[in-house]
């Protein structure tokens, strides 16, 4: 006996919305993807997939074009280059069957609104050819876990999802004879085979596999499968409990994987509405379609943390996954969802996906935009600036296109799927990735590996020339900017001198024994303190300082989109002169055009510089210790082919003290150097090293002045409280200010002594 997956009502309302002119976009868009498949006549490979990362271009990372009739030679859109070998042609079947399953799922809703029996008959055919394969496929595959028809058991839990709903679409069109070669040879098989490769682990994997179990084990009524979903001890109950955070982030650190584990466990809520309802009430499951909106950007964004695609860091990145939100309108009936998807659809998101038609909200009665005299009010999302058990804090001011945004990410490691970026920056502002996280490329370029999963590749610190093992950091001092005051950032790292001192908290993928003795980072301890002037004239003070067991050698580097655009060119030396020996750390060697930037000497090394970016830009003026160099350069970017502006700042330990004025631009910044609200920055005093302030003016194009100072191991106030209403902020730091005429004096002592 099988049980339906999608309800009567969602089969009716998606009939009725066929022929709603609001819903005219979504149903045209269905309706022409199953004709093309149903014109394309696709057929499945005789042999299984490959790894679906697999094809993609190694050069420019970017998807390889799909020729039906060409299982052989796989050309890049970008240069035309013809790639061969069994690696891309496991990748093109695996295109393949993703066509074939995009088919299925839309000929079914077809078949369902309009009745017509071509559409019933493309998938019939479809899913009784793969029954009878499919138990003849040896499991095969290289990367987690094996599939049949996939090239890994991730995949064959993906698929095995669609291919379920597919059926669940035709099933009751179809006799009896087929329906008992479809549910036993394909059905049954793919729920043996997912059981069969499940990690025992919590991870996003497992989310997927688990999904499957879920998803089939409804729909078969297969009791196995669902006791296997819940009763082993990395089961769905315990992917919520130690997988989600109390924040509601996902554990990987990466909004992009956050929800790529999100559409595996709402296909389990989805499924498990029919039998068991009581899953939906769990609180950790509802928090995590809300954490992301928490840290929403005005232009939709996220940032693409630890292995996250560029898509998701993109104008409109989160409206990628507004079928999500549709499908947790129409389980959990909230305005907020609502509320979300009415922006999104307002800022440009095409509404185009199967779950508006089945399961959304009908947006005329939501926010601007409603046909109706009284529409609801839309409510807002909440807005979170520190998620403690992530590890992220945010320093933002203005709204939409003035809105300016600094994430730093000082917390949890992330497991597998994590980068060795702590007391990382990510700067965004006026709609522009300026200084951003570069995330990942797909996982075969040959760079993912020796650059982005490197510290140097990150706006944080390198010691020894070698990368940060893994640790977890901690936030000192959290104070919200507010209307002419300060926000403040203050977090620190530490390294034990025993690798293995602190394992973590995480579940069993996050916490098994990766980390290795890195002598540099033994004992060493990295601390990064912002300051954040809201606008207007606004701007942010960077305080980094290191400790380390020796002498070894400190980078701080920071990556810009774009170009460097002052000091001009001819004011760079190629003679680096460098003290000891040039970097010999592997990833330094996708360091090109190095040059050593100029600087003022006495007493410290002083310098400016300045990068431009889609209209935008950033400008900076820099005090480093006197022995210190500052070169500039070019790196790989996201995507690759790119290449971005490189500063890296180099001092030597035991104790090394950075700082910095970073002003965002609202437009070109010039090689004059005379826009934005600074106009110049006088370092007064540094007296860090020897447990004393750092004093500084910057003069503004107003013609006030800011006078800042800046020192350590002063008393912690009382009042940790932020403005956005969070109880999340550590104890504060205590920031006096005071204005008389044009010059305003800040005087910042934080917490525990450096």
């Amino acid at each position: 006996m099988s049980r339906p997956l999608r309800t009567g009502q969602e089969y009716d309302r998606l009939r009725a919305r066929s022929r709603d002119v609001d819903f005219a976009p979504a149903w045209t868009h269905l309706l022409a993807r199953a004709d093309e498949a149903v014109n394309a006549g696709l057929r499945p490979a005789e042999v299984g997939a490959g790894w679906g990362h697999a094809y993609y271009c190694p050069d420019h990372v970017v998807l390889l074009d799909f020729d039906p009739d060409r299982p052989h030679e796989h050309p890049c859109p970008v240069d035309g280059a013809v790639w061969r070998g069994e690696a891309f042609d496991g990748g093109w079947r695996s295109v393949l069957n993703g066509h074939i399953l995009n088919g299925l799922s839309t000929c079914a809703l077809v078949w369902q609104a309009t009745g017509q029996e071509r559409y019933r008959d493309h998938v019939a055919g479809l899913l009784l050819d793969y029954a009878d394969r499919y138990p003849k496929l040896p499991p095969h595959g290289q990367h987690v876990g094996h599939g049949r028809v996939t090239g890994q058991s991730l995949e064959e839990a993906v698929w095995a999802i669609g291919i379920a709903y597919a059926y669940d679409g035709v099933r009751e069109s179809l006799g009896a004879t087929d329906r008992e070669r479809i549910e036993t040879d394909l059905l049954h098989n793919l729920g043996a085979h997912v059981t069969d490769n499940l990690l025992h682990k919590i991870h996003n994997i497992e989310c997927w596999h688990l999904a499957a179990l879920t998803t089939l084990g409804v729909q078969l009524d297969e009791k196995s499968f669902l006791d296997t979903a819940f009763a082993h001890p990395h089961g769905l109950t315990e992917q919520l409990r130690e997988g989600i955070l109390d924040d509601g982030w996902w554990a990987e650190g990466s909004p992009s994987y956050h929800f790529y584990m999100l559409s595996a466990v709402l296909s389990s809520a989805l499924a498990l509405r029919h039998v068991d309802p009581g899953f939906l009430d769990s609180p950790r499951l509802r928090s995590t379609f809300v954490a992301p909106l928490t840290m929403l950007r005005s232009d939709l964004s996220l940032p693409a943390l630890n292995d996250g695609w560029i898509s998701i860091a993109l104008p409109l990145g989160v409206g990628g996954y507004a079928a999500h939100y549709e499908q947790a309108y129409g389980l959990w009936n909230d305005p907020a969802d609502a509320a979300f998807l009415r922006t999104a659809y307002d800022r440009g998101v095409p509404r185009l996906s199967e779950a508006a038609l089945l399961m959304g909200p009908d947006l005329r009665t939501v926010g601007p935009g409603s046909s109706r005299s009284s529409p609801s009010p839309r409510p807002s999302w909440p807005r979170r600036a520190v998620h403690p058990a992530s590890g992220y804090a945010v320093l933002s001011d203005g709204e939409g296109g003035t809105e300016r945004s600094l994430l730093v990410k000082y917390g949890l490691h992330g497991g597998g799927h994590g980068h060795p970026d702590k007391l990382m920056l990510d700067l965004h502002a006026y709609g522009v990735r300026l200084a951003p996280d570069p995330g990942s490329p797909a996982y075969n370029s040959p760079l993912q590996g020796p650059w982005f999963r490197q510290t140097l590749a990150h706006n944080t610190v390198v010691i020894g020339e070698v990368s940060q093992p893994e640790a977890q950091g901690r936030l000192l001092t959290h104070v919200a900017p507010g209307a002419g005051r300060p926000g403040v950032v203050d977090a620190a790292v530490s390294w034990p001198v025993d690798p293995d001192a602190d394992r973590g908290p995480q579940g069993s993928w996050l916490r098994e024994p990766r980390r290795v003795h890195i002598p540099a980072y033994a004992g060493a301890t990295v601390r990064r303190c912002v300051l954040w002037k809201p606008a207007p004239g606004g701007y942010f003070l960077d305080v980094v300082l290191v400790t380390t067991a020796g002498a070894e050698p400190v980078d701080l580097a920071w990556h810009h989109r774009g170009t460097l655009v002052a000091p001009a060119p001819a004011d760079l030396t190629a003679d680096l002169d460098l003290p000891g020996r040039p970097p010999s750390g592997e990833e330094y060697q996708y360091l090109e055009d190095v040059r050593r930037l100029p600087a003022e000497v006495g007493g410290a090394a002083s310098w400016e510089a300045a990068w431009e970016v889609d209209g935008a830009g950033t400008r900076m003026w820099g005090l480093d210790p006197e022995e210190a160099i500052a070169l500039v350069a070019t790196s790989p970017s996201n995507p690759p082919a790119e290449r971005q502006a490189t500063l890296l700042r180099r001092s030597h330990g035991p104790r090394v003290s950075f700082a910095a004025v970073v002003e965002p631009v609202d437009g070109p910044v010039g090689a004059d150097r005379t826009s934005g609200a600074v106009r110049t920055v006088s370092w007064r005093t540094n007296e860090l090293a020897a447990g004393g302030p750092l004093r500084l003016d910057v003069t503004l194009a107003d013609g006030g002045l800011d006078r800042w100072s800046v020192s350590f191991g002063g008393e912690a106030s009382t009042d940790g409280s932020t403005t956005d209403g969070s109880t999340d902020a550590a104890p504060g730091a205590v920031v006096e200010q005071h204005t008389d005429g044009d010059v305003t004096t800040y005087t910042c002592v934080l917490p525990d002594p450096w």
